[in-house]
């Protein structure tokens, strides 16, 4: 059985891609990466009293500011603007909430560095929590539902995203864009929206780890992505593939389980190089599947009861599947007549 994702999720991932080069400005200086126990803790401040704010506002001096009440139903463009560095917003729970219009934003964060977002809920804006070409910084325990995009991350450097969760946005629940890199997402719970869980486009030395994706059309997507990680995370549930990666290189994918429709593991459209290892494809259609992608190494995974294939090339060439192992799949190991070059060793994914 040969199974192709529909046309139109490919279709708008790009335009989800076109929309976010358009908003961003990569004219950033680069500075020194901060260890991990001093991102988003601004210089001075965490004996400093707190600037208390229940409206939507722009804050454009250093500080901590607390969110004493929910926003609700705001018709601004931004609710809470960032546009300083060494600033702390902490939500204390709080929601701010929109109308859903298009070009909005709950929680924006413009350039800048040392800007920590913490404890806050942003439901119903076109972006539920953004930052745009911010440095060293921390967006943690946020809850972003029924946006386009939950947590949207635009040429986002030295930084980290931890512990947060995205449901029920339109688009994506998480998206990485614009030279994002040396992020690390952490722990991120991203289920029920639309097309896809964790997205990201052209980032660069990205660590996910810890993310479950349940129920989107994708749960962790690379597109054009190069040298990211993502490992022992968890996508089970997702309509077409729990890990997809197109036209991304040099990526390490290990210790993840995947339990999805369609695909566990699927590299497509050029993807080349990367690396497949340690994963638990578990009850797909096809637990791994290679479309047009070369020289890739598919090692040591455990691949059971893929309804119709356990592994399964296409038109790829020059890849290694070596240690792979399983049993109760329809069919173990095929590279269709297409693929050429490819070596395979020391693998016994068994038939039902």
């Amino acid at each position: 059985m040969r199974v192709e994702p529909p046309t139109r999720t490919v279709v708008s991932l790009i335009a989800v891609l076109v929309v976010g080069f358009l908003v961003v400005s990569t004219a950033v200086e680069a500075l020194a990466v901060t260890p991990d126990s001093a991102i988003g803790i601004a210089a001075g401040q965490q004996g400093a009293d707190a600037t208390e704010i229940d409206s939507c506002r722009t804050i454009s001096s250093s500080g901590r500011y607390v969110l004493t009440a929910n926003v609700r139903n705001a018709t601004v463009d931004t609710c809470l603007r960032v546009t300083a560095s060494d600033v702390t917003v902490d939500g204390q729970g709080h929601r701010v909430d929109g109308v859903g219009d298009f070009g909005t934003t709950g929680v924006r964060v413009d350039g800048g560095s040392n800007v920590t977002v913490r404890n806050v809920e942003a439901t119903d804006w076109d972006d539920g929590v953004r930052f745009v070409g911010t440095r060293r910084s921390l967006v943690a325990n946020t809850t972003t539902a029924r946006n386009r995009v939950g947590l949207s991350l635009v040429s986002f450097r030295d930084s980290r995203a931890v512990n947060n969760v995205a449901r029920s946005n339109a688009v994506a629940g998480v998206f990485l864009v614009g030279s994002s890199s040396n992020v690390t997402l952490r722990n991120t719970r991203a289920n029920e929206n639309a097309l896809v869980g964790v997205q990201l486009v052209e980032a660069t030395e990205a660590t996910v780890t810890g993310t479950v994706a349940r129920g989107n059309e994708y749960g962790v997507a690379l597109l054009g992505a190069n040298g990211n990680v993502v490992r022992d995370s968890t996508a089970t549930g997702n309509h077409i593939a729990g890990i997809w990666l197109s036209a991304a290189s040099d990526n390490r994918i290990r210790d993840n389980r995947v339990t999805n429709r369609f695909y566990g593991v699927y590299l497509a459209d050029g993807a080349e190089n990367n690396t497949v290892e340690a994963n638990d494809a578990v009850g797909n259609s096809v637990g791994v599947r290679l479309r047009a992608s070369d020289r890739n190494a598919i090692l040591r995974n455990r691949v059971v009861d893929s309804s119709d294939t356990g592994i399964l090339l296409i038109s790829s060439d020059g890849n290694r599947i070596a240690g792979n192992r399983g049993d109760g799949n329809r069919r173990g190991i095929v590279v269709s007549k297409s693929s050429s070059g490819n070596v395979r060793s020391n693998n016994s994914v068994g038939e039902a």
